[in-house]
């Protein structure tokens, strides 16, 4: 009988991991000893794990189909939730993370070269999981809740907004009523997130899935030169649109959508009179887009 295609997960995924994130843990000063207290290992696994090779540890993620750019992401996020959050809302994280990529039949090739009695025509994992909008929007606000993405919060303040597949007006797209504002230094939802929780990111979204129905994320943050240096440091593809003189939120949608490609990562709207220009990061999930937004923060931190 074939083995579950859930340990590709248990067998091959998670043990790289351990890996890597040792590693990570251990550059920014961290114990063996609290480093195997937040992977659930013992301290001599540790120990190992910080003697293996990184690179042949991520060689395999790249063998089992994903790329370098998620391999980092993936890693830098994890390490965010573990230390701010706890390994409770990490093991919620990496089991969402990891569910999706096998729902997005990423290990299909891997799986086959392993085992060629799977049927060719096997799909069976996309019906696996049927992604959850609220947990994986929780596990982004976690990401998001990062101090260094403080500095991105423009003063209209941010919001993040994911929709349902084939979503056809607000009430179908998660946002967060009030918005993202900076308390203390700290990216922090003004509220829980709701169905219909922000229009002005609706509009844009459903405009945008009438031509890319995968894009259904996207997260407003400030504009400035930093920004867009930042975003171009991490070869992410964007676009421009604007200044308009009189604008509102479907005559921004309509603007954002008319230069967004489906396979870009943000397109930057240069405001008008009495609006600020902003950068809207898109994704096709909010996970993806809150790393997205990581990455530039790190690079703006650091220009």
């Amino acid at each position: 009988m074939l083995k579950s295609p859930l340990y590709l997960i248990t067998d091959h995924l998670l043990p790289s991991l351990r890996v890597l994130e040792a590693k990570k843990l251990r550059e920014q000063g961290m114990s063996q000893t609290r480093i195997a207290s937040l992977l659930g290992v013992t301290q001599p696994a540790v120990k190992q794990y910080l003697e293996e090779n990184e690179q042949e540890y991520k060689e395999k993620l790249i063998q089992m189909g994903l790329n370098k750019e998620e391999i980092d992401e993936m890693l830098c996020s994890l390490t965010e939730v573990l230390t701010r959050e706890g390994v409770k809302s990490a093991m919620l994280f990496i089991t969402t993370r990891s569910l999706i990529f096998l729902s997005n039949l990423r290990f299909c090739k891997f799986h086959r070269g392993m085992d060629r009695e799977i049927p060719a025509d096997c799909a069976i994992c996309g019906e696996i999981y049927r992604q959850d909008e609220e947990t994986i929007f929780y596990d982004a606000l976690k990401i998001i809740q990062n101090p260094l993405i403080s500095f991105l919060i423009p003063q209209v303040l941010s919001n993040l907004a994911f929709a349902k597949r084939g979503a056809k007006d607000y009430n179908d797209i998660l946002g967060i009523p009030g918005r993202i504002a900076n308390i203390r230094g700290v990216p922090i939802a003004a509220s829980k997130p709701q169905w219909g929780g922000s229009k002005h990111l609706s509009e844009i979204l459903i405009r945008i899935m009438d031509n890319c129905p995968d894009v259904r994320s996207v997260m407003d943050i400030k504009y400035d030169s930093k920004v867009e240096s930042s975003i171009r440091a991490n070869g992410l593809s964007f676009s421009k649109v604007g200044p308009q003189d009189s604008v509102d939120d479907k005559m921004i949608a309509e603007a954002v959508s008319s230069v967004f490609n489906c396979k870009e990562d943000a397109v930057i709207h240069l405001g008008g009179k009495g609006l600020e220009p902003v950068t809207y990061i898109f994704g096709r999930n909010p996970l993806e887009v809150a790393e997205k937004v990581l990455k530039i923060a790190r690079s703006y931190a650091s220009s």
